[in-house]
């Protein structure tokens, strides 16, 4: 099993795509571990008509973004906002793909009822509109707190996965390397979890990823609503906050905006990188080495 991961973990790096995505991501996932530790608290000017909205100041490190509507580093509030981020998403993406999982094994290996009633299920999960459950539901328990937070996040999210999980068990189901498993006696349990899960490893690596890309879209824009409790951090908050000083017309604020925007497309652009390489490594049609 070590050794397989290891071989992984090379055609990753190899892999140009999935290299710079990795190195994308980890370098957020650092930023949101050592963030608040590094900079435990807001670093801000006296504000002041001159130091509010500063343009970006190359000789102050605190100010080379820029400062906010309260002369606060752009910098620092981008960094202790990346925990939230980067926290809310891996767990919401991670909640999605168990329940995905799961579902998707449970009905695709054991079929008849119980794969009619589970598919059931999530073709009404699949018919929801799921953007405005998740702001109803927000709404109603006002949470930050990421676990119940990423748990809303991933209510709709996992319905997809188990469908494609489901198709790609029946598959296997019905492979000849099973049925000679059955033959000789080996359990259900060891039949799903030796040898059906490791085939499913990369396509569920990839939706993984997918998952984590619309937690980061979901809990941004719940922040930019308004709908969740105000974290002035948080990379929404700060778009929503520029936006009302007028960024979108050139305003003092445009700063404001556009850095959290960068943090936001950077941390896209690794994630959705890393799957493209997994993809390309796992996919033997566009396989290159």
């Amino acid at each position: 099993m070590q050794n397989k991961l290891t071989e992984y973990l090379i055609l990753l790096w190899k892999n140009k795509k999935s290299r710079i995505g990795l190195i994308i991501v980890v370098f957020y996932i650092l930023i949101a571990v050592f963030g608040q530790i590094i900079f435990p608290k807001t670093y801000s000017l006296q504000p002041s008509p001159s130091t509010i909205f500063m343009p970006p100041q190359i000789s102050n490190f605190y100010l080379i973004f820029g400062t906010g509507p309260f002369a606060e580093s752009i910098l620092v509030q981008i960094i202790q906002g990346a925990e939230s981020v980067v926290e809310i998403s891996f767990l919401a993406g991670l909640f999605a793909t168990l329940i995905g999982i799961a579902v998707g094994i449970v009905a695709g290996y054991v079929g008849g009822i119980v794969d009619n009633i589970l598919m059931g299920i999530t073709d009404i999960i699949l018919t929801l509109p799921s953007l405005i459950l998740i702001i109803i539901i927000v709404s109603a328990f006002k949470t930050s707190n990421p676990i119940f937070l990423s748990l809303i996040l991933s209510i709709t999210s996992w319905a997809g996965l188990a469908r494609s999980v489901r198709s790609q068990v029946l598959v296997i189901r019905n492979s000849p390397t099973i049925e000679v498993l059955k033959v000789l006696g080996l359990t259900r349990r060891y039949i799903i979890f030796r040898e059906v899960v490791p085939t499913l490893g990369s396509y569920i690596a990839i939706h993984y990823i997918f998952n984590v890309e619309s937690a980061v879209y979901a809990e941004v824009g719940l922040y930019y609503l308004g709908v969740l409790p105000y974290n002035p951090n948080n990379w929404g908050a700060m778009i929503q906050q520029a936006l009302s000083y007028g960024a979108a017309l050139g305003g003092k604020a445009v700063y404001y905006l556009f850095f959290p925007t960068v943090a936001i497309i950077g941390f896209m652009a690794g994630l959705i990188l890393l799957s493209y390489g997994i993809d390309e490594i796992t996919n033997p049609r566009i396989r290159t080495y």
